[in-house]
């Protein structure tokens, strides 16, 4: 049987991507968060002294980002693994030692830089490198870059920024959304071509784009199920529909004698959420509200395997619910710098060990199956998806 291509790199070219497309439509010269002028105005005032060092830390640092990602780019030309490893260290190090500072301060820069960095991190430390893929995320991770280089102070109030920040979000939902009908075309072509280990390999980067905008595909009442349902969720296995279906077919029944009409009503059924997800309208509470609801999902029950219960692909699923609540967290930036900033500090702690501890379970750039997973080991994750979850209930508070 074919092992799933559980691939990091799908999972990272998506998130770049959205970043990317966020980035085309974002207005990059006013995103400050508003500093608040002492009594005298002196211009030697602490607030104005810690404004200027500020600055500086932010230009140094990006000035030297940049530079590592020139040299990156120019080792992935040159195919320089070593090089390419080293660089994809020292960059993430970088960031580390001033991205509070952005966060605070460019707080919609900094989400577009987070969402290039780290992908691009993650991929570069893995034994089977995409040059294609990390070259395109380099490059867009140096446009975001040079994005916060230039970004100037405004006096948009934290409001106003956190409205736009949402709009940004829903942006990513309708971008993902666009993938998954993309890919899932692709799937279903497979399928109803008879070709069984291509489709197996395209369910794996299907699944991506839906699970890590599955909060929101959750609202459509009608199309969520129709789409995701296992079979325990069913009453009657004759209506039964959907990716997992056909997940059975392929991995259990190894074949796909039937498949079509299965086939083109996921489809439909993938292209009636892409329209609904069109017209999205959401507030910082629904969007929150969302991402910790499928946290604790996925530390209690998808944790279980339960989800992929055929394929076994279960984290590929929790990676992308991570890395959509993560993309809520970063929506959140601008209420959380006002209100909490400790709890955005433990937030980005967090989200940092978590995404640490799924990279333990890669190998040749694939996740490893549910099934070759140690209960310590699954428990340590569960632990991890719980933290998460406890901290973004918080957020709920200030929002």
């Amino acid at each position: 049987m074919l092992k799933p291509i559980v691939s990091v790199l799908v999972l990272a070219s998506a998130l770049a991507l959205t970043a990317c497309n966020s980035n085309g439509s974002n207005n990059t010269s006013n995103t400050t968060m508003p500093t608040e002028q002492s009594e005298t105005g002196s211009e030697s005032s602490p607030a104005n002294s810690n404004n200027s060092s500020s600055s500086n830390v932010i230009k140094d640092g990006t000035t030297k980002m940049l530079d590592q990602a020139n040299q990156l780019q120019e080792a992935i030309d040159k195919q320089d693994i070593a090089r390419i490893k080293s660089l994809g260290k020292d960059i993430n190090d970088t960031w580390l030692s001033y991205e509070n500072i952005v966060r605070q301060t460019f707080p919609l820069e900094y989400t577009d830089v987070e969402k290039y960095e780290m992908p691009i991190f993650s991929a570069s430390a893995y034994d089977k490198i995409d040059f294609d893929s990390l070259k395109s995320n380099a490059a867009d991770m140096i446009i975001a870059l040079t994005t916060l280089q230039n970004a100037k102070p405004s006096t948009a109030s934290s409001s106003e920024l956190l409205t736009e920040a949402v709009k940004k979000y829903e942006q990513y939902v309708v971008d993902q959304a666009n993938q998954l009908t993309t890919q899932t075309q692709v799937f279903v072509d497979a399928v109803k071509a008879g070709n069984i280990e291509k489709a197996k390999v395209e369910y794996v980067k299907a699944r991506v784009y839906y699970e890590s905008i599955e909060p929101i595909a959750e609202s459509f009442g009608e199309l969520d199920p129709k789409i995701d349902a296992r079979l325990a969720d069913v009453d009657d296995s004759s209506n039964w529909t959907g990716f997992h279906e056909i997940e059975k077919a392929l991995w259990v029944d190894n074949s796909l004698v039937g498949q079509d009409k299965f086939a083109d009503q996921l489809i439909t059924d993938v292209k009636a959420l892409q329209e609904e997800l069109k017209a999205l309208k959401l507030d910082p509470k629904t969007v929150v509200a969302g991402a910790m609801e499928l946290l604790n999902e996925a530390a209690t029950s998808k944790i279980t395997g339960e989800e992929e219960l055929y394929s076994h692909i279960d984290l590929v699923d929790l990676a992308s619910n991570v890395d959509g609540s993560k993309t809520v967290y970063l929506s959140i930036i601008p209420a959380l710098n006002e209100k909490n900033s400790e709890l955005a500090d433990k937030l980005d702690n967090a989200f940092q060990t978590m995404e640490q501890k799924l990279s333990e379970y890669v190998k040749d750039g694939q996740y490893v199956l549910y099934t070759e997973l140690t209960t310590d080991q699954i428990r340590e994750i569960s632990d991890q998806l719980n933290t998460l979850s406890d901290l973004m209930s918080q957020t709920a508070a200030i929002l």
